[in-house]
């Protein structure tokens, strides 16, 4: 039976026990009614708040109730790593959080009581974070989006009135032009891959190249998804490397689910690399490391690469054969780039099919990065959105 105690005209304490009798916690929780033809109604009144009461009782008995009582952001941010963090955020988006917090907001923030913060300590944070780093505005940017979503679910629980980080102008962000290489510069590229990379490293460049994957894509790609018949690439997972977890397959951003065509002659020097991989194992035996995948791209004992290996290598061959310097990631917005310069080339080649290809959620993503790629290509996405306006269809 729902114990409900009359508290004054409007408000109303609701009672919950919880425990045995000897270890019996009671938790209480007061509600304003400010609707008078709630008040007035009797039978109403008494539904909503039974209602509110069983609520009430179901976030005690799952422990996600907060006790609104003077909290310190500190003591708050535990209440957001358990009841929130810890089923939303993904695991290296929580890890990176907590570098910036521990090391950064909380120093700043932590012994300050949450409805004590005002727009202008976050904009003095800010302003301090920038005069004493050399940044860039996306690190700022980085700040300032965790302490709004921060705050912005300590306003949604009612712990305080309002996220006073939603009257703090967001900062500006300066984005930064990719590193495209061309098509010449990516066959000089793949001459010299071929004469002086190794068989693994010289597969992975070329399928960052023609495949447009993303790197945690490339590293998780094992036996059983390439399918030679036709030359595709299946991507269903992508590789995770946290301190806290080690490394796991997850899956794609954005659950990009999706089978990629490669040139035949680059998905035949995979399959001599994989029938490499197999006689490796073969000859290592109680030594082999890797797990039950068989990795197309992993160490050399089968385990998985660690994250930023393959972009460590490229920095050492393009340094060694003064290439263009670059990131993997740059290769993916070289093959986008590539793609779209074949916009009106290439019978049956959209933007559609080019968003499909990269795994973005949506077309207008594709559409948002690449209209800076070059004069030639940005033309093309103009053309590309005057149709869709035009037709409604890509």
């Amino acid at each position: 039976m729902p114990t409900i105690e009359k508290r004054g005209e409007k408000s109303f304490r609701l009672v919950v026990d919880i425990g045995t009798k000897s270890k019996r916690k009671r938790k209480v929780k007061t509600i304003r009614i400010e609707d008078p033809a709630l008040l007035k109604t009797t039978k109403k009144l008494r539904n909503y708040l039974e209602s509110e009461w069983y609520k009430f009782k179901t976030e005690v008995e799952a422990g996600a109730y907060i006790t609104p009582h003077k909290r310190t952001f500190n003591m708050f941010i535990e209440d957001w790593e358990k009841k929130y963090a810890l089923d939303h955020l993904d695991d290296k988006t929580r890890e990176t959080y907590e570098y910036i917090m521990g090391k950064e907001i909380q120093p700043y923030f932590g012994d300050m009581y949450l409805d004590e913060i005002q727009p202008i300590h976050i904009l003095n944070f800010l302003e301090e974070y920038q005069r004493e780093n050399d940044v860039s505005t996306s690190s700022i940017h980085a700040r300032y989006r965790i302490i709004r979503d921060i705050l912005g679910r300590a306003a949604e629980w009612k712990i305080i009135k309002e996220n006073p980080a939603e009257n703090v102008k967001r900062p500006k962000q300066k984005y930064n032009e990719y590193e495209i290489y061309t098509e010449e510069e990516i066959k000089e590229i793949f001459m010299l891959l071929d004469e002086h990379a190794p068989l693994r490293n010289r597969v992975m460049i070329k399928f960052a190249f023609t495949g447009g994957f993303r790197r945690g894509e490339l590293l998780a790609i094992d036996e059983t998804d390439l399918f030679f018949d036709t030359n595709e690439v299946r991507i269903d997972e992508s590789l995770q490397y946290t301190k806290k977890k080690g490394y796991r397959f997850k899956d794609p951003k954005s659950n990009s689910f999706r089978k990629v065509t490669m040139p035949p002659d680059i998905m035949q020097e995979a399959a001599i690399l994989l029938r490499e991989i197999k006689k490796n194992k073969l000859l290592l035996g109680e030594l082999w490391r890797g797990t039950d995948k068989l990795l197309l791209f992993g160490g050399d004992m089968g385990q998985p690469q660690y994250p930023t290996s393959p972009n460590t290598w490229w920095q050492r061959f393009t340094k060694r054969h003064n290439i263009k310097p670059g990131r993997l990631h740059d290769m993916r917005h070289s093959h986008a780039t590539m793609l779209i310069n074949q916009i009106g080339k290439v019978p049956g080649l959209n933007i559609k099919a080019i968003s499909q290809r990269l795994g973005h959620a949506n077309v207008q993503t594709t559409l948002n990065i690449y209209t800076h790629a070059n004069r030639e290509s940005d033309i093309l996405v103009a053309d590309a959105i005057n149709n869709i306006l035009k037709t409604g269809t890509f």
